[in-house]
């Protein structure tokens, strides 16, 4: 049998470029391969408004980065004055039913070994547009559903004794999705100086209000829009006004603030050069001094409350509220610091270690409130 010549064999076919290796110079031509990403979540978050969210950013330093609108996450833990609620060790959940969501998240209370005495579930928070209130988030109905659903649950739970009385924690979902969000569980005695008494929100962080939203923005027959910072800051103040108290309303003009006093019963001594509202200057109960706002003396008008928010610098804001501790009827204030871009934060310091420095029977926040704009708002309450 003949035999095929050695030149008649079949050459063998060079392997295909993905199998064979590669010269130096064909290597160094190919792309390199692209890491994946480990997104990983930050041992704290921060809620604020979308508006401000940059201010956030720089007020928490280095470790801090935007993850939403208004949502800052850090690593570090702190009581910024341009944020209203604290997540901290948020950690990621998902399912792919409302139900199923809120079962993991019954879940999750189980392993923690605690019967939290609040549940909160929220959305990021929509910039303001104009002076008109704030619009509904788009999930803000899913966030309503699934709160529904898991307080049923809980309660459900501890009828039947498959969960204990309540215990000091907080749980918080951040819903990002219609079934799916951040999650944190928290011991809510942890105040930013120290322990506090459960649901004081001007000692407390987290505070108490769902998302740091402390009042639902309502229209009110006012002169002025002005009225939803100072129902916000009565909320976080935790202050019952009555008709025994002398209110005196630093830049009260044309009256937005003195109305809210009014309606809640107080005498008012309306400070301002400019004409308070017609109604208002009529009402016996309210006296208009046209006067400096500096030059008023707050003990010799028996104030029980100081309302300010005058345009001007936060130094002379700073300086009403060091004369509000000096002076022995005040029992709370609400004073405004209006800033402007860029933000003198040494002036915004000084406020906070006025707060931290509080003398022992007042407690005190510097907080940017979901009403305010390019400013901030101290709040002072002696027990």
């Amino acid at each position: 049998m003949a035999t095929r010549s050695s030149s008649t064999k079949k050459k063998k076919r060079p392997p295909p470029p993905s199998l064979r290796t590669l010269s130096k110079a064909e290597a160094r031509k190919q792309p390199k391969p692209v890491a994946e990403k480990k997104v990983r979540t930050p041992a704290f978050l921060y809620v604020g408004s979308p508006e401000q969210e940059a201010l956030l950013v720089e007020e928490l330093g280095p470790s801090a980065r935007a993850v939403g609108a208004g949502i800052v996450g850090a690593e570090v833990r702190r009581d910024p004055a341009f944020a209203r609620q604290l997540l901290p060790a948020p950690r990621p959940i998902s399912a792919l039913t409302r139900e199923a969501l809120a079962t993991a998240l019954i879940a999750l209370i189980d392993d923690a070994g605690v019967s939290p005495r609040a549940v909160h579930v929220f959305t990021p928070e929509m910039a303001r547009q104009g002076s008109a209130r704030k619009s509904a988030h788009p999930l803000a109905h899913d966030a309503t559903a699934l709160q529904e659903v898991l307080q049923l649950k809980v309660d459900g739970r501890r009828e039947k004794g498959k969960l204990g009385p309540a215990t000091p924690h907080l749980l918080q979902l951040l819903l990002l999705g219609p079934t799916e969000g951040l999650v944190s569980i928290t011991d809510v005695t942890d105040g930013p100086f120290g322990k506090v008494t459960v649901g004081d929100a001007l000692a407390s962080w987290p505070v108490p209000f769902s998302g740091g939203r402390a009042v639902k923005e309502t229209s009110r027959d006012a002169p002025s829009s002005a009225h939803r910072k100072l129902d916000e800051a009565m909320a976080w103040l935790g202050t019952k006004v009555t008709k025994h108290d002398v209110v005196l309303d630093l830049g009260a003009a044309p009256g937005g603030w003195t109305r809210v006093m009014r309606d809640a019963g107080a005498r008012v001594i309306a400070v301002d050069r400019a004409a308070l509202d017609s109604a208002l200057a009529k009402d016996p109960l309210v006296t208009h001094l046209k006067n400096d706002a500096l030059s008023i003396d707050m003990a010799a008008q028996g104030a029980s409350i100081v309302l300010c928010d005058v345009i001007w610098t936060p130094d002379n804001a700073v300086v009403v509220a060091e004369r509000v501790l000096k002076t022995t009827s005040v029992r709370a204030a609400v004073i405004t610091l209006k800033l402007k871009d860029p933000i003198d934060w040494g002036t915004l310091q000084k406020a906070q270690h006025l707060v931290r420095d509080l003398p022992g029977n007042w407690t005190g926040r510097l907080k940017h409130l979901m009403a305010n704009k390019l400013e901030v708002t101290l709040l002072l309450r002696r027990s």
